[in-house]
């Protein structure tokens, strides 16, 4: 578009084609030439690699540009057959010709280049940005499985010692369920979602375990609507509320009640937790690192789209966690 300009008048005015003058084509075709070179070197290469660390280089590049071009116009007048310079000279306009208007045009091409150079360089920042920021949440969420992991096969254990020592005939079915949970842990969790069967699965056997150590029968229920089976969820995310139910809903003497339930909604699913307090928690339990640790994890996985409310009524602990996460 640029190399077009000066020969635009030559459309509407067909007749002027017998004073067509060959020089003014070479010369525009080596000015286009050298400020289109110029605005890519800028944008691409002096920009990117001056602007910012190296200063002085970047302006001692511009004004090393700027000379050239000076030096091509003066070179162009004054080897013009036409005797351009001689012209000038008289109208009084060498400065204007050799300094003033080659400035501004050299000058218009760098502010355009490093506008270029700008608008990329804040889209990359903006995709380095996303990648490191993706990259601390990863870790961050590793490290929160890593400190969920250990607390849980501690107590899982415990319970295991257990039965071993009472029960040591049924003891084979429990170390198979244990394998079962650190199976799930260290290989099926990963980064990725899993089907909610798989979660309810995990939960299941936790719950077999921590039943036998219950001194007395009790009420222990687990409800789940069977068309939220094959849904997608991030893993490991209610497993502190049931460990928290067992830890403080049972004790030596009373029958536990506890239950558990997941239910679909038209924005995802709800998962809620209800258990009789026979043990009460302290205030390190109710504000400790388990808890934390769940919170983090979903305002990390589910920002704004999760909504979680705990309670104590009645003598009750009431969990309610919402997750808005259809279409997965």
């Amino acid at each position: 578009m640029i190399f077009t300009l000066p020969f635009v008048n030559y459309l509407y005015e067909p007749e002027k084609m017998r004073d067509f003058d060959p020089y003014l084509l070479k010369s525009h075709s080596l000015n286009v030439f050298f400020l289109c070179s110029s605005f890519y070197l800028l944008s691409k290469y002096v920009a990117p690699k001056f602007f910012f660390h190296q200063r002085a280089k970047f302006i001692l590049f511009t004004i090393a540009g700027l000379l050239c071009y000076i030096a091509i116009n003066y070179l162009l007048i004054v080897n013009n057959p036409n005797g351009d310079f001689a012209k000038m000279e008289r109208e009084d306009l060498v400065v204007v010709r050799l300094f003033v208007g080659p400035s501004i045009i050299y000058f218009l091409c760098v502010i355009i280049g490093n506008m270029l150079f700008f608008y990329n360089e804040q889209d990359r920042q903006k995709e380095l940005n996303k990648q490191i920021q993706l990259q601390k949440t990863t870790a961050e969420l590793n490290l929160l499985k890593l400190q969920i992991s250990p607390h849980f096969l501690f107590n899982t254990l415990n319970n295991i010692r257990w039965q071993v020592r009472k029960q040591p005939l049924e003891s084979e079915d429990s170390i198979f369920k244990l394998s079962e949970i650190l199976r799930y842990i260290l290989y099926d969790v990963g980064d990725n979602k899993v089907e909610l069967h798989m979660e309810i699965q995990h939960i299941k056997n936790f719950m077999e375990l921590q039943k036998l150590r219950f001194p007395v029968e009790g009420r222990v229920e687990l409800s789940v609507a069977p068309e939220l089976q094959n849904h997608l969820i991030h893993p490991l995310l209610f497993i502190h509320f049931i460990e928290n139910a067992f830890k403080f809903g049972v004790d030596s003497e009373t029958p536990p009640d506890i239950y558990f339930r997941f239910e679909t909604t038209p924005e995802g699913i709800i998962f809620q937790s209800r258990n009789k307090v026979l043990i009460e928690a302290s205030r390190e339990d109710n504000t400790g690192i388990g808890l934390s640790n769940v919170k983090r994890r979903l305002e990390l996985l589910y920002p704004d789209k999760h909504e979680l409310v705990i309670s104590k009524e009645n003598g009750f602990f009431n969990v309610s966690l919402h997750i808005t996460c259809h279409g997965n």
